[in-house]
């Protein structure tokens, strides 16, 4: 009986120890933001942070994309790779992107090894629409003319309108990708007799919108040639009535 009691005793012992220790430890958790929408040339800060119910030894603390590591916490030190900054603060690490772009965008995976788990969290990086500088031109002549769209994301094409025409179909338009992952965007259009200005609109088809809009002002007159027979027609027209009269 006395040896019952003892074992009943030890292996109540072991259940409250075992339920103490997992209380102590708990869960380890990362939090970071799960989206993140930034802005074109604009700086971003990706934060992850340790949620521990108790203290932890950090082995390995760490920001990686496509498998490659941006910033590292180890038992050395901080370390930053070019092109990054990191920054760590009572068990947060922080990356920090500059001048985000296109080619920015993806998934980003925060990382820790400690001495109680192994555990990981990803935030996704999401361009909004850009459109860096615009350039509008009505070329001396009068003949066409012509828009240039520079630094533009998602990828665009250029509407022409003459007032409320859709003329689209007569501009010649040429789309270039750089290499941070913007758009720059030519279109050019053959000029018609009148004085109605031209609308240049930045269309952006994924979107389902209009992001941009100019107003061309120009006034072209009749060639020589138009004249000439214009003048012929009216004297033409002009002796027919005298001759009636």
């Amino acid at each position: 009986m006395n040896l019952c009691m003892r074992q009943m005793w030890c292996d109540s012992s072991f259940a409250i120890r075992w339920k103490t220790v997992s209380s102590l430890s708990g869960k380890v958790e990362l939090r970071t933001s799960t989206e993140v929408k930034a802005q074109c040339d604009q700086n971003v800060s990706l934060q992850c942070d340790i949620m521990s119910p108790s203290p932890l030894k950090i082995i390995l603390f760490s920001w990686v994309r496509k498998g490659k590591q941006l910033c590292v916490v180890n038992a050395t030190g901080v370390f930053s790779f070019p092109g990054v900054r990191c920054d760590n603060t009572n068990n947060t690490l922080t990356l920090n992107l500059t001048r985000v772009m296109p080619s920015s965008q993806g998934n980003y995976t925060c990382k820790l090894r400690s001495n109680l788990t192994i555990t990981a969290a990803n935030t996704t990086v999401t361009m909004q629409e850009c459109l860096r500088t615009s350039e509008h031109k009505v070329f001396q002549n009068e003949s066409q003319v012509e828009c240039q769209l520079f630094g533009v994301y998602p990828e665009g094409t250029v509407h022409w309108f003459l007032g409320s025409e859709n003329i689209t179909e007569s501009a010649s338009t040429k789309s270039q990708l750089d290499e941070e992952g913007l758009f720059d965007i030519r279109s050019t259009l053959p000029t018609q007799a009148g004085t109605e200005p031209y609308n240049c609109s930045l269309w952006i088809p994924s979107s389902g919108t209009y992001s941009s809009h100019k107003q061309l002002h120009y006034s072209r007159g009749l060639s020589s040639g138009t004249k000439t027979r214009s003048r012929l027609l009216l004297f033409f027209i002009l002796v027919g009535l005298i001759i009636i009269i």
